[in-house]
Formats: C-alpha cells, sequence, structure tokens
C-alpha cells in the first residue's frame, strides 16, 4: 500500500523485530587510598629539636628562620613546614623536648652538699641553659604561647627540683620551716645559674657559682650545717 493511501489511524507495520539491547557491566575501579603522611622517627625528631636550639643559642630567635633549621637538621622544608606552619610552632615543641640541668637527681644528704653538686653540673652544663634563656627574652615578651613553653618546660622544672632540694634541708632541721628567705630560694639559685652570662659576659662556672652559694644563698638561710 502506498504511503499516500495508508489509514493514519493504523500502525506502522513491524518490518523487523526490535532486539533487546545487551547489558552492559560497569565495573567500578577502586578509588587509591591516600598515602598516609610520612610520620617523623623519634630519632629525626630529636635532630631537628636539637638544631633548633643549638640556633637560638647561636643566633636568636629573632634570627632564626626555618631555611636555618633545615640547613642545620638536613631536613627539607616541606617536612618542617608540614608539621610546623610556623617557627614559632617548631621552637615550642623543640622547648617541650629541651634538655636541661638535672637537678632533680642531686641528694648528697646536706644542703651544703646538694649546692656544691648544683654548681657542679652547672658548670658542665656549660652556659647552654642560659643561653637558651637569653636566646627568647625579647620574644616572650609578645608570645604568650613561647612564653608558657619556656616557663614551662625550660625554667619551672629547674625551680621545682629546687624547692625539692630546701624541702629536705628542712626536714633534715638545716634550715628553720619559717625562714623568711625559703620562698626565695629557688630564685636566688636559678638566678646565678642562668643569669651570668647575661649580667659578667662569661658562662656559669662551678668556681663562682660555689662561692655564690656559700656567701650568699646559705647565710640568707640561716643555714645550720649538720
Amino acid at each position: 500500500m502506498a504511503a499516500a493511501d495508508r489509514d493514519p489511524a493504523q500502525p506502522l507495520p513491524v518490518t523487523e523485530s526490535r532486539q533487546p539491547l545487551p547489558k552492559v557491566e560497569i565495573l567500578m575501579q577502586p578509588t587509591p587510598a591516600s598515602p598516609a603522611p610520612s610520620r617523623l622517627s623519634e630519632e629525626r625528631r630529636r635532630l631537628i629539636f636539637a638544631a633548633v636550639r643549638e640556633l637560638l643559642r647561636d643566633v636568636g630567635f629573632e634570627t632564626l628562620t626555618m631555611d636555618m633549621v633545615s640547613a642545620r637538621a638536613r631536613a627539607s622544608k616541606a617536612t618542617l613546614y608540614r608539621r610546623w606552619p610556623h617557627k614559632t610552632h617548631l621552637v615550642t615543641a623543640a622547648l617541650e623536648q629541651s634538655e636541661r640541668i638535672h637537678l632533680d637527681a642531686v641528694d648528697t644528704g646536706t644542703l651544703m652538699g646538694d649546692l656544691d653538686e648544683v654548681a657542679v653540673r652547672a658548670g658542665e652544663d656549660g652556659g647552654q641553659s642560659a643561653r637558651l634563656l637569653s636566646s627568647l627574652t625579647h620574644a616572650v615578651r609578645s608570645d604568650s604561647h613561647l612564653a608558657e613553653a619556656l616557663r614551662k618546660h625550660v625554667v619551672e622544672g629547674h625551680l621545682e627540683a629546687l624547692r625539692l632540694l630546701l624541702h629536705r634541708a628542712v626536714e633534715r632541721g638545716e634550715v628553720s620551716s619559717d625562714c623568711p628567705a625559703i620562698a626565695y630560694f629557688p630564685q636566688l639559685v636559678l638566678g646565678a645559674m642562668l643569669s651570668q652570662q647575661a649580667v659578667t659576659g662569661a658562662d656559669p662556672d662551678t668556681a663562682y657559682l660555689r662561692a655564690y652559694f656559700t656567701c650568699v644563698v646559705l647565710p640568707s638561710l640561716d643555714h645550720r650545717c649538720r
């Protein structure tokens, strides 16, 4: 039948059978897991923090840069910035791991003997703790977090050890418990240990500290030898 004679109401004749489309199976490729950020070993962290403290003593906080730390510690700047976005964060972390003069192990049985041992240990430190403190003197005035880290991890540990040292002397009867100078003893001792370089330009030495403890600290406590 010609196309012009076809009744429009009639459906078109089916000329071929329609085959169903084949199913296409889409395989989802697993998304590769993001690589975990590399972690610094404790040894590498220790070396980086040691480099920071060395630089603080050498050039001070204001001059210290991440480039300097990278070169001294032989660590990439990308590694440093990934963990410590600003040098203040890195310096704070280094202070938290700082090695202080180990006064908490001092216990000779007498206050005079304890102070003599403190003088020896401070002399062996060679002024490193004093230079570290001096390097941050200006920075801590405008950075409360840095000031807190310095106080907590560098200063307070020494003060607490000195308080314990004096407490034992009071218990032994070497110092009267109502002596007014007790409250100032930790600052008297630590001040001499950390401020000598700033005042005289010389690092703390054992002979100087022994004389200072004998002539200033012990008389202030009205010390009674045992």
